[in-house]
């Protein structure tokens, strides 16, 4: 997990992302004719909206951060999904009883759930806007390796967003997918994916089964729609049993450098603080990093313990968690939020 050194790195570049945002609101130059561009025939006529009043977090209110938890939010039981890589980012079989959680820096017991093969919830979102154009074919290849790769019994949804977020897949179970719905990646419309990020968390924690859960984030990581920003939306990841937070950068080929380089830092910064692993490939390794991709969420581990302060306050509490084994990397939620009545 975090170091101090490691959380001021990151602090850094977080600054760097917002000195970036500062230099001429890049994603907002995005085509201001996006947002009046007509629907493609068929997109949105029958689609379920999610609605993007619910809950989009305000930087003056601390406890909304911890509204996501949904109908069968288990609170004080708390389940937290793990990664473990080697150096060079290979998913690592360890020892469970070598794992060691620390909340708020004391040391809480732990229970195991969540074997190698056992089911995956796994959200997916998807950039559908104009930044998309092309990209259709090579997000439905992207999607359709990750999904069928995952372990028998598991469950999908799917949210495609522009500048308003559409339900399009509910949780189904994986083997009866019907991928006609990716027909939906239009490719038109502004994008408000911070917002996007937010309600399909919220569609999440209510709806999701399993406690090995992931979330993938397929976009060029630009936003020019959202009524949020990025440091405002970081704490909507991070609830109890939250989906471990995948971001897939897709390159917009029309970008300028700076945009492509604030998508990125951006998607970065979403896959830290939702503790996951971000993927920058190019193209022609698309593939490659979707199959490594599949295999480390089959590989995640399910911490499960009971919060130490059961109160529903919607305080922060920070996350370690430790192995005695070393060239290994630890993917975790760094904080999680209590849940707030």
């Amino acid at each position: 997990m975090q170091t101090s050194k490691k959380c001021a790195l990151w602090g850094i570049a977080a600054i760097a992302l917002l000195a970036i945002a500062a230099s001429g609101k890049a994603w907002a130059a995005q085509s201001s004719g996006d947002a009046s561009r007509p629907a493609t025939q068929g997109s949105n006529s029958s689609r379920p909206e999610l609605n993007l009043e619910i809950e989009i977090p305000n930087v003056e209110d601390d406890a909304l951060h911890a509204k996501v938890p949904g109908a069968n939010d288990p609170w004080p039981e708390v389940n937290l999904n793990v990664v473990v890589l080697s150096k060079q980012g290979a998913p690592q079989t360890v020892d469970v009883s070598g794992f060691q959680l620390f909340e708020d820096k004391a040391e809480r017991p732990l229970h195991f759930r969540g074997s190698a093969d056992s089911p995956v919830s796994l959200g997916l979102l998807i950039d559908s806007s104009h930044s998309m154009e092309k990209r259709g074919p090579a997000i439905s290849a992207l999607v359709t390796t990750i999904v069928k790769a995952l372990p028998a019994g598991s469950e999908a949804m799917a949210v495609l967003f522009d500048e308003e977020a559409y339900l399009d897949l509910p949780f189904t179970p994986a083997s009866e997918i019907d991928y006609a719905f990716l027909d939906r990646v239009n490719a038109h419309g502004g994008t408000a994916l911070n917002d996007a990020v937010v309600v399909a968390e919220k569609y999440f924690a209510t709806h999701a089964r399993y406690a090995r859960r992931a979330m993938i984030l397929l976009s060029d990581g630009g936003d020019n729609a959202s009524k949020s920003d990025l440091g405002d939306i970081l704490p909507s990841l991070q609830w109890p049993g939250a989906p471990t937070f995948y971001s897939f950068h897709i390159p917009d080929s029309q970008a300028s450098g700076a945009d492509a380089r604030f998508g990125r830092i951006a998607m970065e910064i979403l896959a830290k603080e939702g503790g996951g692993v971000a993927f920058t490939p190019k193209e022609k390794d698309f593939a490659s990093a979707a199959a490594r991709l599949a295999d480390m969420i089959r590989s995640q581990y399910v911490l499960h313990f009971t919060a130490a302060d059961p109160a529903r306050d919607g305080k922060a509490h920070k996350l370690e968690v430790r192995l005695p084994i070393k060239d290994v990397q630890i993917h975790a939620l760094p904080v999680y939020y209590a849940p707030a009545n």
